[in-house]
């Protein structure tokens, strides 16, 4: 008997990534981006939610999808800080044990990065650069930086759909 074998081929996503350190809170970065880069950054209904092996984290997600432009803009925070999932202990004394709130990362390769802002599809080299110097310029931005999607082990946390 003959088999036969079907390969599926899934294309991955692209997109530019600009990792983005800063003090700021994620709803002030997404109005400063805004006002600097004349975008519309607005806050979604959903955070982005993972479930970590003992955590429940949720991402905030600010999102920009103009009608009359080509791509899509994300910015999402990195960092959750919360408390691990609880587990009762059956037969001890104590039903839980005092735990203290821990940070989990979005992207655990980049823990020191505060914020991702994700731009699908792809635009000009020059574009992407004035973006990149407009958002250093953000008063409360320490550092912002391209990385390299290709190169990124946590790829698929940044797909968002």
């Amino acid at each position: 008997m003959q088999s036969h074998k079907m390969l599926l081929e899934v294309e991955d996503e692209s997109f530019y990534l600009i990792a983005i350190y800063s003090s700021l809170e994620g709803y002030k970065l997404a109005y400063f981006i805004n006002k600097y880069l004349k975008f519309k950054l607005e806050r979604e209904r959903k955070d982005i939610d993972f479930n970590h092996a003992e955590y429940d984290a949720f991402y905030a997600l600010y999102s920009h999808k103009a009608p009359n432009s080509y791509y899509s803009l994300d910015l999402v925070s990195n960092k959750f800080k919360g408390e691990p999932k609880r587990i009762l202990s059956s037969g001890s004394l104590f039903e839980e044990e005092e735990v203290s709130p821990q940070e989990v990362y979005l992207i655990p390769e980049y823990s020191k990065v505060d914020y991702f802002l994700k731009i699908s599809e792809e635009i000009p080299a020059k574009e992407f650069t004035r973006m990149l110097n407009k958002i250093s310029q953000i008063p409360g931005v320490q550092g912002a930086y391209a990385v390299d999607v290709n190169n990124l082990k946590s790829k698929q946390n940044l797909i968002f759909e």
